[in-house]
């Protein structure tokens, strides 16, 4: 009987993960015939040239979706529109993938169905519609799933698992009284994934070199100064990216190569150009994690990696508030891109502290209460509403 319940139970997991992958697939596909980004993407997917990578990097030095694309057009010989379909659904089907598996590891005692299910709601999720405030869904808001630009699409994964990765490191070195050095392998498999991050798009590293320079500064002063080695390596760990991420600014702000002007401080100038209230707006997008966090404050289980996530997400809202491009660009929110990514992860960990919470293995004889059943309205809420954002996407066609 117990064989028989268990091979139900992983049937019916399987079903989910399959659909859920199917729905995603799908939803990335759709979404990339009417984004409003994909055009000029498209465009420079087919004027790519491989065969001169330093040209090509000085003329689009974010390549790493074009590139994708590119090789799919020639290998298949499609028309670059499905290209920029099946490529995009195959990246959102990956980090699908890759949050299942980091929530089954780190979540005990949880059903496959259970992750499955939740994941796919964070992989639908939006800011929560009230039309009478935010008649477009997505703009003034933001949303923790990206849909109509590709290179946020691309570098997506690759910011999961460098943010799982680091915070087990810096965690587990904390954790030791920073006695041992972060691991050689995972050091190197980092700096790597940063590399490839900035070449997806840098806006992941805009908000991640800042949000671990200032854990590594809080640590500083808790730890009285026994965190400097970790802090050294991870300086190391960070540096490769670093500069690639330093010749992407300059070719894109400084070099004539685009439209855009340089960089000005403007404060609240983009960010409040779509919306009567930035607070309010804020809101819309963050309410179900805003709300794990302060139950995770309740119980006092608030990990540094949650911390982490946090950090980011404030240095992205500074980035976001206070910076514009010059020139026609201005309104285009470039520097929104990092608070966007960042708002996924801090969605990722209230999702994982929800079904920590919840219902993992900790919840054995226990009620789940007035926090369960406010969360979950929040969390469906931020559901319907990313449901309604797709709707609003493909079946009205919107391209934002």
């Amino acid at each position: 009987m117990e064989n028989t319940d268990h091979r139900r139970a992983r049937g019916v997991s399987l079903a989910v993960i399959a659909a859920s992958l199917a729905i995603l697939f799908t939803c990335g596909f759709l979404t990339a015939l009417v984004g409003i980004d994909y055009g000029p993407h498209e465009e420079i997917a087919l004027s790519l040239t491989p065969g001169d990578p330093v040209g090509m990097f000085k003329a689009h030095p974010e390549p790493l979706w074009h590139l994708m694309t590119y090789l799919v057009v020639n290998v298949l010989h499609c028309r670059v529109q499905i290209a920029a379909g099946l490529v995009s659904g195959l990246l959102i089907a990956l980090t699908y993938i890759a949050a299942y598996f980091v929530i089954r590891k780190e979540v005990p005692g949880l059903e496959s169905y259970e992750a499955a299910a939740l994941d796919l709601v964070l992989h639908l999720a939006g800011a929560i519609y009230v039309p009478f405030f935010n008649k477009e869904p997505y703009l003034g808001q933001g949303t923790p799933n990206i849909w109509h630009n590709p290179t946020t699409i691309a570098v997506r994964p690759i910011a999961l698992l460098i943010f799982v990765l680091m915070g087990s490191m810096v965690i587990k070195a904390q954790k030791e009284d920073f006695e041992n050095g972060i691991p050689v392998g995972r050091g190197i498999l980092t700096g790597f994934l940063l590399v490839l991050s900035c070449l997806a798009k840098p806006s992941f590293v805009q908000v991640f070199y800042p949000a671990i320079f200032t854990l590594m500064v809080i640590w500083l002063i808790l730890y009285k100064g026994r965190n400097l080695r970790t802090a050294i390596q991870l300086f190391l760990v960070c540096l490769p990216s670093f500069v690639v991420m330093i010749m992407q600014f300059v070719i894109s702000f400084y070099s004539g190569n685009g439209n855009s002007g340089g960089i000005t401080i403007a404060p609240f100038v983009v960010a409040g150009a779509r919306t009567r209230s930035i607070p309010i707006s804020m809101l819309l997008l963050l309410a179900f994690p805003l709300l794990m966090l302060i139950l995770s404050l309740i119980k006092k289980s608030v990990s540094w990696e949650d911390v982490l996530g946090w950090l980011m997400l404030l240095w992205g809202l500074v980035w976001r508030l206070l910076l514009a491009e010059k020139g026609e660009r201005i309104y285009h929110g470039n520097f929104s891109w990092g608070y966007m990514l960042a708002a996924y992860l801090v969605w990722f960990t209230a999702v994982r502290n929800y079904l920590k919470f919840y219902f993992s293995e900790q919840m054995t004889g226990n009620k789940r209460g007035v926090g369960f059943v406010l969360s979950t309205v929040v969390l469906v809420l931020h559901f319907l509403s990313g449901i309604y954002y797709l709707i609003y996407l493909v079946a009205l066609g919107h391209g934002m």
